[in-house]
């Protein structure tokens, strides 16, 4: 087997493969040659080659996410590590685990001018659950890589990929000092190398507290509130579980890939816009059980801080320490599903006692809510709403990616099923929107559609040009002539026009329709309703280049409907 003479090299790519990693995303390079030899020599790891280092730090991340395992990169020295931070960042506040490998010069030879050379190591140190460096082989001194070097490598990796998965995930750097030379091949058997087995207890808490927990919640008005997270069977059965009760509400964003727990429980917005402040003090919640990630409303974040309860438990592992409804009373490190598994199994025997119209009262509004907004949107003109509306309810979707800015929030108002969703919430910025949705579609077995704004996506153009998409990936672009969002959120909706358009809405849009079939997209328009529906069908159908449908709607009206959305039961307050 011919693989690269630099034997810490193979030990890392060896110790990457036992370690569960099936995907590495590589970026060209010279420093990183040793690197990606020996990557390429391991038939069982997937390589992906992509330019732009930014991309494919977020197709990593989209790629981890299907996956629901340990992706790795591979990038040379110099700037190419501080283009992964967007995605890093995004990994770390997300809890995904990414491996990051960098090739590094000497430590000796940084700030003495060399090219391509920075303060390399510890460069991701604020979101990275750990950094670690491997040390260089002084130039022609093959000899002094003796037992005591071969362990610390192994140790140092192991550890790394420990690290990574323990807890919450997260990403971890390596750096990786190289000498030269940096080509040498050989012709070598694989290395076998110690792999170090994390072993954790199994996750439950003691019978006395998790007694005390089910007696507080019996008798109380319990509101279970649930961020973005990935897909998991078992946590969706033990939610449905829990939600079974009468004296439980569940608030479950669509990123939080619960499905439908209770009839309408991730459209949270859609209800809480449309509330009496009266009926927001009669459904305030007693405790507030929490999980998963960021929250995308908004909305829920200031009712429970205006409204809030007597207690709130968090659930789950985290690499910080998080009060986001300033009401925090019990972090329960345990996962989610083993918690509530464990809770109903002492609320079963208390069921009988639990009487509470809690459930029923927020279904009540859900259902009054739900029929306020059937009518406004059946009743608005062609907006971003509307064709979005036509478009959830119309296309099928299997493995879904929206963007932030307007089209996550729409995408909490409206109706709509997919196997997953998902979108960068982590930090929540509009940077690798279309990169994590590629990389997510190399990974999922189905067709994958990503829903984007414009400037979304041409923010992340480089996902389109400097990588292959999957042919049965399907792309919607709301064009509403750029920044949307800053029409109709508070801290800038209300500024002068010139000024709107000048500093946050961007004038003059590239062509999308040019720009994407000139990387080989199929493009169609859609301007009117008319238009949608024949863009919807044409999407559905099968071809051998993935297709966009950009779906323009007036920038104006959009905000000014959406802004109606939210006030179209102010005469009842």
């Amino acid at each position: 087997m011919i693989d690269t003479s630099n034997v810490y090299c193979r030990q890392i790519i060896e110790l990457l493969k036992s370690h569960g990693v099936r995907t590495v995303y590589c970026s060209p390079g010279s420093r990183n040659t040793p690197l990606l030899v020996a990557v390429e020599a391991c038939d069982e790891i997937s390589k992906r080659v992509v330019v732009d280092e930014r991309s494919a730090a977020f197709q990593a991340y989209g790629c981890a996410l299907v996956e629901r395992g340990p992706v790795a990169l591979i990038c040379t020295s110099g700037t190419a590590v501080l283009d992964y931070a967007p995605a890093i960042a995004e990994a770390y506040y997300s809890g995904v685990p990414l491996i990051v490998v960098s090739a590094d010069r000497p430590r000796e030879w940084i700030d003495q001018d060399d090219s391509q050379t920075i303060r390399q190591f510890g460069v991701l140190g604020h979101i990275v659950k750990g950094s670690y460096d491997v040390r260089a082989i002084p130039e022609g001194s093959a000899g002094e890589y003796t037992e005591e070097v071969r362990w610390t490598v192994n140790r140092t990796v192991n550890e790394a990929m420990i690290k990574a998965v323990e807890g919450k995930p997260g990403p971890v750097h390596i750096n990786v000092q190289l000498s030269e030379p940096l080509g040498g091949l050989t012709d070598t058997e694989a290395l076998h190398e110690r792999m170090v087995t994390l072993v954790s207890p199994s996750e439950s808490l003691p019978q006395d507290i998790i007694r005390d927990l089910a007696n507080d919640m019996a008798g109380a008005k319990v509101m279970f509130v649930a961020g973005f997270c990935e897909p998991d069977h078992i946590l969706d059965r033990a939610v449905r579980v829990f939600a079974s009760y009468p004296n439980v509400v569940v608030m479950a964003e669509t990123l939080a890939n619960l499905h439908d727990p209770q009839p309408f429980s991730s459209l949270i917005d859609a209800v809480l816009c449309d509330m009496t402040e009266d009926e927001k003090q009669r459904m305030r919640p007693d405790i507030v059980i929490s999980m998963g990630g960021a929250l995308v409303s908004r909305m829920l974040k200031q009712y429970l801080r205006d409204y809030p309860p007597r207690f709130h438990w968090s659930l789950g592992h985290s690499n910080y320490f998080c009060d986001c409804f300033k009401t925090l009373t019990h972090k329960i490190e345990v996962a989610p599903a083993a918690f509530l598994r464990q809770l109903c199994g002492v609320l079963r025997k208390l069921r009988p006692g639990i009487k509470s119209d809690y459930s029923a009262g927020w279904s009540d509004l859900r259902k009054q809510s739900m029929s306020l907004s059937r009518k406004y949107i059946d009743n608005a003109a062609w907006s971003d709403i509307k064709a979005l509306d036509y478009i959830f309810s119309h296309y099928n979707i299997d493995n879904l990616f929206v963007s932030n800015g307007t089209v996550v929030r729409y995408s909490q108002l409206l109706p709509h099923t997919c196997h997953a969703e998902y979108c960068n919430r982590g930090v929540s910025g509009i940077d690798g929107s279309t990169s994590t949705a590629v990389g997510g579609a190399w990974a999922y077995k189905g067709a994958t559609t990503l829903i984007s704004g414009d400037i979304s996506w041409l923010y992340d153009s480089g996902a389109s040009a400097l990588c292959d998409m999957p042919y049965d990936m399907r792309m919607v672009v709301m064009n509403n002539s750029g920044g949307g969002i800053f029409r109709f959120i508070k801290s800038t909706s209300g500024l002068p026009e010139d000024m709107l358009e000048r500093y946050f809405c961007v004038r003059n849009l590239p062509d999308l329709k040019d720009i994407a079939s000139a990387y080989g997209i199929e493009v169609m328009e859609a301007e009117d309703m008319r238009q949608l529906e024949g863009g919807v069908e044409w999407l559905s159908e099968p071809s051998e280049f993935p297709r966009m449908l950009v779906v323009s709607t007036p920038p104006k009206e959009s905000a000014e409907i959406l802004t109606g959305y939210f006030r179209k039961n102010k005469k009842s307050l």
